[in-house]
């Protein structure tokens, strides 16, 4: 068989990957996933602005609607405001007690009346003394008329007996006249003309006591009179009423006075009493704006019902409804402008991960497994989303799928997705800024946490974490959207926030708990499918320990190798670690004729050196037929055909070249495709750098040996081009090579040499030696 025919059957030996066909089906799965979304949101918008219609003031609802997100009622809040403004009123004003009313507007006055009763009084006795006076003079004269009547008379009387006895000498002069007394002029005072003056509202029997009181008695009742004055007045009078009345009535019983006393004294101290309050404008207007501002403002929580089929709309609801945007006349142009605008915005997001998924995970346009699950857990999560779309933004599952595509495929892509994937359900729920800035930075947390779900002693953990960081960060949207709607409802923040953790808890507890279903359908690898992968008792692993056991060996070392690599670097080290106990399963078929299970005789010393190398060759070839065999998982299988790359056989190579003119390269270069991943690519270094150091252990020397070796080994592979598509970075590299030394001096260490054995009829003689 000539060289070229060789070469020809071997690689049709290897089925090729065509890849138009999976372009096709995954460029018709981005097709359908876009119009998908196109649809939702169309249906969104469009059943928002169906509503319009479905609402009037009066009538019954047309369908149930719950709040999206916490509105503000602010008919009700209005109408609690006004409540609280009436109360207000009510208080009427704040006042104080003027110190400066009792002496000037009370006891001045009072003053002024006891001055004016006083000369009242004086002018009343001095009006009785002239009256006294007078009649006493009229008397004192009278009498004096009396004893000269008297006298005169007796005379007469002489002279009449002198006459009637006959003395005709005498001349009897008339009978004197009997003085007559006067009637006396009746007492009228002129004192009630001055009390007529003073508009006291004394009565008349109420003057003439007063005037005709005794001086002790009159001064004792002006004392009471202050003193009462002094007393009610010294109280808070906004106005004289009943109670003020009756207050100076109980105060005039506690003194010993007659009735008549009593009502005089009652009269002047109610006359003169005057509202002492005066009203404090300030802290009237103070008191009055802060029992008015004390009202309670309406709000409508998340999920909370707005509305029920057959309720009547009220205003509040109707107030509610044009809040959210349920109300606007929307035209169909309107409609058709802001959908269109949506849809582009969509494409572009469409574009931008199409770009980077083709840039930096373009193992998905040959994985039509992992393309449908993408697409599947696209389609679902977007499903859900739009059926609870009127639900609150905390109930949305919406971060089950920036999980799934971290732990199912990759966590750098998952970051962008679960960006597009949010921007995307924004226009389907028709969302607002709280739900934008919550799912943006909560679907970074979940991508980025999402790494320790691989470990199940973490699953606990990782949803306590994301809870309580969907519960501040929750927290902390509020404060960012409306901070004083958020300070005023403390309690409906909290319960916002308690919703949000538990979204993130069962966020984490339906990603992990669904991990077995993905494995199922779409045969990705879980990290139970991992572990089942390393468990010894594997059928593969069994017939490696059995059939080839110094490939087994190597696999073991492989694994660790590239396990330590790939976690160093921050790949998937669980993939790293299986595809190095895989790599060479193709090695069952005649595994003797490779150097680590060779016994004795080399069987490729009686072979062609295109012989040889085709055998090599070969083990890729039968290893890929043996995954398939045994339904090892994708990653698996492209670990198998890429660990050896398209690299040259060079020993067979050169042998050839020792017994032939011309040699094709060709015949001895691994016809496979280079690395495409970093787990892949950790392998085949770890593959290599394992074979080397193993076969020249003993040449090593010294740890700076070893380590020139490994980068010897590691620059040869990437100046042949075998990394160019491996996704490695020069550090990525720097690392590996740190990361095999490490393991490697650990493998290989030098043994302290044991000391000879003595034997032991000897023995007495050397413990006497060493005595």
């Amino acid at each position: 068989m000539i060289p070229g025919s060789r070469y020809t059957e071997q690689q049709a030996s290897y089925p090729a990957k065509n890849l138009k066909p999976n372009r096709l089906f995954n460029t018709a799965l981005i097709v359908l996933a876009f119009a998908l979304t196109c649809l939702f949101i169309a249906f969104g918008v469009g059943s928002s602005t169906e509503q319009d219609a479905m609402f009037e003031i009066g009538q019954p609802s047309t369908v149930s609607i719950l709040a999206p997100r916490r509105i503000y009622n602010e008919l009700a809040t209005e109408r609690n405001r006004e409540e609280a403004e009436r109360v207000a009123d009510i208080l009427g004003d704040v006042t104080f007690t003027d110190p400066q009313t009792w002496p000037l507007e009370v006891e001045s006055p009072l003053n002024i009346l006891a001055e004016n009763l006083d000369s009242i009084r004086e002018f009343h006795a001095q009006e009785v003394t002239d009256f006294e006076s007078a009649r006493l003079a009229a008397d004192a004269a009278f009498y004096a008329h009396m004893l000269r009547f008297n006298a005169e008379m007796e005379a007469w009387e002489e002279l009449q007996t002198l006459y009637n006895e006959g003395d005709t000498d005498i001349e009897l002069p008339p009978q004197p006249e009997q003085p007559q007394r006067a009637d006396a002029e009746p007492f009228e005072s002129q004192v009630w003309e001055q009390f007529d003056l003073l508009s006291d509202g004394l009565t008349a029997t109420q003057r003439e006591l007063i005037v005709h009181m005794d001086e002790y008695y009159y001064a004792q009742l002006w004392e009471i009179i202050m003193d009462v004055a002094y007393t009610i007045q010294a109280t808070d009078i906004e106005e004289i009423t009943v109670i003020t009345l009756n207050a100076v009535r109980e105060h005039l019983g506690t003194w010993a006075l007659d009735q008549h006393s009593r009502d005089i004294a009652f009269e002047i101290v109610t006359r003169h009493l005057v509202p002492n309050q005066i009203i404090d404008v300030e802290a009237t207007q103070n008191r009055w704006e802060a029992t008015a501002s004390i009202y309670v403002e309406e709000y409508v929580l998340p999920g909370q019902t707005i509305v029920n089929v057959g309720q009547i709309v009220t205003e509040d609801i109707y107030h509610m409804l044009e809040q959210l945007g349920m109300l606007g006349e929307v035209t169909i142009g309107d409609l058709a402008v802001s959908v269109g605008g949506a849809f582009i915005i969509v494409a572009l997001l469409f574009f931008a991960c199409i770009l980077y998924l083709t840039f930096y995970r373009p193992t998905i346009a040959t994985n039509r497994r992992e393309a449908f699950l993408l697409f599947t857990l696209y389609v679902l999560v977007l499903t859900f989303v739009s059926l609870l779309g009127n639900v609150a933004y905390p109930f949305l599952p919406l971060l089950i799928f920036p999980m799934l595509v971290s732990v199912l495929i990759e966590r750098r892509s998952a970051v962008i997705l679960s960006f597009s994937m949010t921007l995307a359900c924004y226009f389907i729920v028709d969302g607002s800024w709280d739900f934008l800035f919550f799912f943006l930075v909560a679907g970074l947390l979940v991508t980025m946490l999402s790494r320790f779900t691989t470990d199940r002693n973490k699953i606990f953990l990782v949803g306590f974490a994301v809870s309580m960081l969907q519960f501040g960060l929750a927290i902390a949207v509020a404060f960012v959207v409306d901070i004083h709607q958020a300070l005023e409802s403390i309690p409906d923040l909290i319960t916002i926030a308690s919703f949000a953790a538990l979204n993130g808890l069962l966020t984490v507890i339906i990603s992990t708990g669904s991990l077995p279903i993905w494995e199922t359908f779409f045969g990705v690898v879980t990290p139970v499918k991992l572990l089942d992968l390393t468990n010894p008792t594997n059928i593969l692993l069994r017939r490696l320990t059995i059939e080839a056991p110094g490939t087994y060996h190597h696999s073991l070392i492989v694994a660790n190798l590239a396990e330590s690599a790939a976690y160093d670097i921050g790949a998937n080290a669980h993939a790293a670690r299986v595809g190095g106990y895989y790599h060479d399963i193709g090695k069952l078929k005649n595994p003797h004729y490779f150097a680590e299970n060779l016994d004795k005789d080399n069987p490729h010393d009686h072979l062609d050196p295109i012989d040889s190398a085709q055998i090599i060759i070969g083990h890729v070839t039968y290893g890929l037929s043996l995954a398939a065999e045994h339904r090892l998982p994708q990653f698996v299988r492209d670990i198998i055909q890429e660990h050896h790359g398209n690299s040259l056989l060079q020993f067979f190579y050169h042998k050839a070249q020792e017994t032939e003119e011309q040699v094709d390269d060709k015949n001895y270069r691994y016809p496979y495709s280079i690395p495409e991943t970093r787990e892949s690519a950790c392998v085949m270094l770890a593959d290599i750098t394992e074979a080397a150091v193993r076969s020249m252990m003993s040449k090593i020397k010294t740890p700076n040996e070893l380590e020139k070796i490994i980068k010897d080994l590691i620059r040869n592979k990437l100046n042949d081009g075998q990394l160019e598509n491996s996704q490695l970075s020069i550090r990525d590299i720097a690392v590996i090579e740190q990361s095999f030394m490490r393991v490697l001096k650990g493998m290989y260490h030098e043994r302290i040499p044991y000391p000879k054995l003595v034997p032991v009829e000897d023995a007495e003689s050397v413990i006497e030696a060493s005595s």
